[in-house]
């Protein structure tokens, strides 16, 4: 009687974890690796548009008024961009949104939505 009952004992644990799934680390290391190419993303941004107003400086000191004008406006549309990024993808809303999965909440659906294949790989 007790072997027949065994086989379903020692399959009691592997049901139990199969109903409560826990937080796949898979997931909390493809968010690392979203957030972390963001923000270097953003970063380099951020040094295009720094660098595009200093061409405007330039541009305003050599008298080119019209050229001026434009890399204004691509600098400063690259500045906020690049600003706005590094926001969303801060360490510590990446650190917010990896606690907050861990302890069993979902991620958020900007997040989910941005999460591909290859950040689920190591970055190069």
């Amino acid at each position: 009687m007790a072997l027949r009952i065994l086989p379903f004992l020692l399959l009691l644990p592997a049901t139990l974890r199969a109903q409560s799934p826990g937080p796949v680390r898979d997931s909390a290391y493809a968010v690392h690796n979203l957030f972390r190419q963001r923000r270097g993303n953003a970063l380099s941004e951020a040094g295009y548009g720094f660098a595009g107003l200093a061409g405007t400086a330039f541009a305003v000191s050599r008298g080119q008024g019209a050229v001026a004008g434009l890399l204004t406006l691509n600098a400063l549309v690259s500045s906020v961009l690049a600003v706005r990024n590094l926001r969303r993808y801060s360490e510590s809303r990446e650190a917010g949104v990896v606690q907050q999965y861990e302890q069993g909440w979902p991620l958020p659906a900007d997040v989910r939505k941005r999460l591909k294949i290859k950040y689920f790989r190591a970055l190069k």
